[in-house]
């Protein structure tokens, strides 16, 4: 069976931030099937991983995993512990930040093979955010905005290990929104768009909502005359 687990955001606990994805942390474990699986954390998205490391670790290993984290020296020195590493994993979580930076890193280290190999035997991949977009035919990003790249949210070219549009932080901010309905009013495609506190659990292409609060929302967008927002539950 093929599993992903792409998340729409929300927060994990580190620093002062309430811990908001419990609900979908746990349904990403009851995934695999086992009772002590291994957890594989990728923070090649974020500025500061090692501390993003440290939240996840605690809050999988309170799930009965076993942490492990591929650390960027890793990918530079040591390309067979990054191969088992990755083989051994029964979860991958790919954390959120700069998307572009991420598929940089993945290309750059050649991770792609990997991880499509890793997602066709079987394990868990999940995405938060940047992480998803990589997984994602395209996603709706604000990397190009903070990079200087760009004054509008932009698609992003993923892996496409599932053939769908991924807007994540649906909820975040006006602009977003505004955004995509001038993105979408030019082009005839569908996009999942995700508010923080959800996901899109994907067994073998099903696609079924997981959320953490129950107030936040999966929509379907698309443009006809105006802007068509069908939520999913």
């Amino acid at each position: 069976m093929k599993k992903l687990m792409l998340i729409g955001g929300g927060d994990t606990g580190r620093g002062n931030t309430e811990y908001t994805t419990k609900e979908i942390d746990e349904e990403i474990v009851k995934m695999t099937d086992k009772v002590n699986p291994n957890f594989l954390f990728i923070g090649l998205a974020s500025s500061h991983s090692d501390s993003y490391y440290d939240t996840m670790k605690k809050i999988y290993k309170d799930l009965g995993c076993t942490p492990v984290y591929l650390k960027k020296s890793n990918l530079v020195n040591n390309p067979d512990i990054v191969k088992q590493k990755i083989q051994d994993a029964d979860i991958i979580y790919i954390c959120g930040g700069d998307t572009v930076k991420l598929l940089d890193h993945v290309k750059e280290y050649n991770l792609e093979e990997l991880l499509l190999e890793a997602y066709n035997k079987g394990t868990v991949i999940a995405g938060m955010s940047a992480g998803a977009i990589l997984l994602s035919n395209k996603g709706f990003s604000d990397s190009l905005i903070a990079r200087g790249e760009s004054e509008n949210y932009e698609f992003i070219k993923g892996l496409n290990f599932i053939n769908i549009n991924f807007c994540p932080h649906y909820n975040t901010d006006p602009k977003k929104k505004k955004d995509l309905e001038e993105y979408l009013s030019k082009n005839n495609e569908e996009v999942y768009s995700l508010e923080n506190n959800t996901a899109l659990k994907i067994i073998d292409g099903e696609i079924s909502i997981i959320k953490s609060d129950n107030n936040s929302k999966v929509y379907k967008v698309s443009y006809k005359d105006k802007l068509i927002e069908e939520e999913i539950k």
